[in-house]
Formats: structure tokens, C-alpha cells, sequence
């Protein structure tokens, strides 16, 4: 299924100098509350970083909160889109009401999740009261008590107008643990049948007047089919905002239970259960306890059928067992019931922290080097994107696989650069396995390997590809050959600058 990205801002809501309603109460007009974010942001060369970036103009949308725990003391709180605001150079924010821009800084993204804190910047805020009025913050709502069937509304600002749109009211039809476009991570998210288009990512859903989720995404082929970020959500994360680390990110391939497979594991016609067929090694299932070949049958209490669905309370439906682990934190204490051959056994422990991805997403610049008139880069779903029909190949060998070992990535050769010597590049564009017999583990560790190889004064080195191919990399000459290469293509960083990013 295709997913497009609605990108819009929401601001908190504007007073009125002068409006007042009953016991001297401030008034708030949506359309101060409710912002419209523009940015401009990096598009950058993912498989070729070392090229200067492009800048693209993104129009979003965003709402003004109020946070006094984590964000105690702060005024002029604006929540939106991850993919509205990543990789800004500069944003501003705007309202249905008046034409002025005004600045602002970000306090923190959250892209996991798609969500981001804007804050006016202090002259800015004072600006915005003075012609608007005093701010008053949307306020939040219990997510977990909407149901299938319930009405919300959306607010925001899409393309083609500068004024504030309404979605009319839409009913939510679904709620489930899926894909984030964006981050290509699993979270819950809900799903309206609400009039929305390019421009609304990042505004507010309300029900009964409070904030219950964020506008982030819709399905580009079909009419009114949008989704939100559940505002618990947002909730949970805004306290690791700034420590990232303690969201799990468990990797883990979980296989539904069928007739054929329950008799061959032995498991009773009325027993469920979903099959851990594949956990990566010394990654955060793996450190917990579980292994390959586990048949996972409860967490938390929770009965687990064979689909991976549970009976969630909260919610009031089944969910993905998913879910459980998504509201939790490295630390959290966790207990799950597994079948291990022919066993029931109970595992207790605490959420261990998880692994990158073989093929991650990355939001921010690629890790790369050049060596040798070589150019190497660690294989991302970015890349993948930017490189259009030529990373089919990729998309379909690497991207759902999962890594061998800890911390393991691919690496490609992207570029071959003329004073290498080679006349037709195209067969040498592929995975780097080895390095002169050595298994290559990930980028960092290619450059380590290549580096050693010349402190040592070893001359020559061989890369070996996927497919047995085979290309020399001639270590004496490799220095002089890139300062050629550097000067010659106004190349200002052979390799990511500020070092390799984990």
C-alpha cells in the first residue's frame, strides 16, 4: 500500500486583544491556534552525500500546547511533524489570520514517531501576543478511549490557501499498530475518513474539543483515507524526547501460527501463539531471553492469538502484541511466556535497548568515504529512494532482511570516479563483502580496515563485491589520487564530517 505524507503545522491557540468571555475568561480563535509551519530543508544526495545538497520549500501544519513537566516555564509550544521540520535550515510559522512570518527554534524531534516541539523564539512570541493576543494552548485528550465509529474533526492548512481549513467531520474506522511512512517504524496510529491533503501533516484532531492525534499521513489512491498520530503517543515519548535511547526498537520477524505449523510444533488446537522465527543476535529480544524458534504466547497477561493480536483494555479491541512493547522503555520491567521445545517457560526481565537496522532510515547525513577513486556509502532506506530503478536490486535483496550480527550494514560502492581507470563503472556498483579476505562488517569498520592495511605500508588491497566480483584498490597511490579527486570536483569532505554516525 502507497502512503503519501500530508505535511501541515498546528500553533496553540491566540486571544483576541479584548476578547473575553463569561468570568473574564480569554476566548481562543482556532485559527491562532492552529499554525501554518513552512520550512526550508536539506534534500540531500544519499548516495552520493559528498555532493552539496538541495533545498526544498515544505509547507505544514502545527498547534501551540502547553507542557509544564517537561517543558517547565516555556511559552509559545508548538507541536508538528517530524517530516515537516527535519533537517530545517529555517522554519517559520504563520496563522489564518495575519500574513507576519515569525521564527522559530526546535526543542526537540522525535522521528521514530513523526512528532516535533517548535518554540517561538522570545521577540517572536511577544510579536505574535501583541498582534494576536494572549496564547491558549489546545489542550490534550485521552487517545485511548477512541473507538471505531467515533466523529473527530482536523484542522490545518493545505496547499493552495493561506487561510485555515477544517476537515469536516470524519469517523475513525480503524486503529492499529502499522508502518510510519516517514520513519518506516511500527507505532499505532489511527484511521479517519477525514478531507484531508497535502499541507494538513502536523495539525490537530479534535474530539469534543481536545487534541486526540496529529495529522501525519494518507493513502494517495484512495479519497478521505487518513491517519493520526494518537496523541498518548506523543504523550509517552515527550519525556525521552531528548534521550532517544530508551525507546526499544526491538527487531524481531514474528510468523502467524496456521494448522500445519501448530501440529508440527505440537501445540493444542486451542493454544495460540505467534513464532519467533528469527531474532537478532545479541539485539534487544536477544538479551532479554528470547530466541529463535520461541513461540510467544502471552506478554503481560495478555493472551497472544495466532495472528499476534491481544485483547488490549486500554483500547478496547484486540491490537498487535506490539503495542505493549511500544509503550514501554528501556528499563521497563517485561513478562512473557514462550513455548521453547515443547516447554512453557516465563521470562522476566527488563527492556533491553535494540539494534540499528540492517537497512535503516536515517534523518540525517549519510555515512560515506572516499578512497582510492572509490566511493563507498552505508546502504539506507534513503539511498535506496534516491537511487530510483538502479535500487530495486537493493530494495528487494537487503531491505527486509534482518542483520547477521550486532550492528551489522550493508556497504555499496556508488561511485567510481574517472581517474580510477575504469571505462564502464556499472558492473562494480554493488555490496562490499570483503576486503582482502576480511568479512566487512559495516562502514566504520571497511575504513578501519582500509586505513590499518596503509599504516602498515601494504600497497595493495582487494574489495570483493556480491556476485564474485572482484576490484583492486591501490593503497600507495590511494592519498594522492584523492586530493586529485577532491581538488578537481570541489569535493569538501571525503568522508562524513564529524565521524561516522552509529
Amino acid at each position: 500500500m502507497k502512503y503519501r505524507v500530508t505535511t501541515c503545522v498546528s500553533l496553540l491557540v491566540f486571544l483576541l486583544p479584548g476578547s473575553f468571555g463569561y468570568a473574564g475568561k480569554p476566548i481562543a480563535r482556532i485559527d491562532t491556534q492552529v499554525v501554518r509551519v513552512l520550512a526550508t530543508k536539506k534534500s540531500g544526495y544519499y548516495h552520493k552525500p559528498w555532493k552539496s545538497p538541495n533545498f526544498d520549500a515544505v509547507a505544514a501544519s502545527g498547534f501551540f500546547f502547553e507542557d509544564k513537566e517537561n517543558f517547565p516555564g516555556k511559552e509559545g509550544l508548538i507541536l508538528t511533524n517530524a517530516h515537516a521540520v527535519a533537517m530545517a535550515q529555517s522554519i517559520r510559522v504563520s496563522n489564518g489570520r495575519e500574513k507576519r512570518r515569525y521564527r522559530v527554534k526546535q526543542l526537540g524531534i522525535c522521528n521514530p514517531a513523526d512528532f516535533a516541539v517548535l518554540q517561538l523564539e522570545p521577540q517572536e512570541l511577544e510579536a505574535y501576543k501583541s498582534r494576536n493576543g494572549a496564547i491558549v494552548p489546545l489542550e490534550f485528550g485521552d487517545s485511548d478511549k477512541l473507538r471505531v465509529g467515533d466523529k473527530v474533526l482536523g484542522w490545518g492548512y493545505p496547499l493552495g490557501g493561506e487561510r485555515i481549513s477544517k476537515s469536516e467531520e470524519g469517523e475513525i474506522s480503524r486503529i492499529e499498530v502499522n508502518r510510519y511512512s516517514y520513519s518506516q517504524e511500527h507505532w499505532l496510529m489511527v484511521q479517519a475518513s477525514l478531507q484531508q491533503n497535502q499541507g494538513n501533516s502536523g495539525g490537530p484532531v479534535l474530539k469534543n474539543g481536545k487534541v486526540v492525534g496529529i495529522a501525519f499521513q494518507g493513502v494517495s489512491a484512495s479519497d478521505r483515507i487518513n491517519y493520526f498520530i494518537p496523541i498518548n503517543l506523543v504523550r509517552s515519548l515527550l519525556p525521552v524526547l531528548h534521550n532517544q535511547e530508551l525507546i526499544a526498537r526491538w527487531q524481531y520477524e514474528a510468523q502467524p501460527m496456521f494448522p500445519r505449523l501448530k501440529e508440527y510444533y505440537n501445540l493444542k488446537p486451542g493454544q495460540g501463539g505467534v513464532l519467533l522465527n528469527y531474532v537478532v543476535p545479541e539485539g534487544g529480544p536477544h538479551k532479554f531471553g528470547l530466541r529463535a524458534n520461541d513461540i510467544l504466547v502471552e506478554i503481560e497477561g495478555h493472551q497472544i492469538d495466532d495472528f499476534g493480536d491481544i485483547f488490549y483494555e486500554p483500547l478496547g479491541q484486540k491490537i498487535y502484541f506490539e503495542e505493549i512493547i511500544n509503550r514501554k522503555k528501556v528499563g521497563n520491567p517485561l513478562t512473557v511466556k514462550v513455548i521453547r521445545e515443547g516447554k512453557v517457560l516465563e521470562i522476566q526481565g527488563k527492556i533491553t535497548p535494540g539494534l540499528p537496522k540492517l537497512v535503516p532510515k536515517i534523518f540525517t547525513r549519510a555515512n560515506y568515504f572516499i578512497s582510492g577513486g572509490i566511493g563507498f556509502v552505508e546502504l539506507t532506506y534513503n539511498c535506496i529512494k534516491n537511487l530510483g530503478r538502479s535500487g530495486r536490486s537493493y530494495q528487494e535483496k537487503y531491505l527486509k532482511e534482518f542483520p547477521e550480527l550486532a550492528n551489522q550494514k550493508i556497504v555499496i560502492i556508488s561511485e567510481i570516479f574517472p581517474e580510477y581507470g575504469l571505462v564502464e563503472i556499472s558492473p562494480y556498483l554493488r555490496r562490499v563483502e570483503k576486503v582482502s579476505g576480511e568479512e566487512v562488517l559495516n562502514i566504520e569498520h571497511l575504513f578501519g580496515a582500509i586505513q590499518t592495511m596503509k599504516n602498515k605500508g601494504e600497497k595493495k588491497a582487494l574489495l570483493e563485491l556480491s556476485g564474485n566480483i572482484q576490484l583492486p584498490l591501490d593503497l600507495d597511490k590511494a592519498d594522492e589520487l584523492d586530493r586529485e579527486i577532491k581538488r578537481k570536483y570541489g569535493i569538501l569532505y571525503m568522508k562524513t564530517a564529524g565521524g561516522f554516525i552509529k
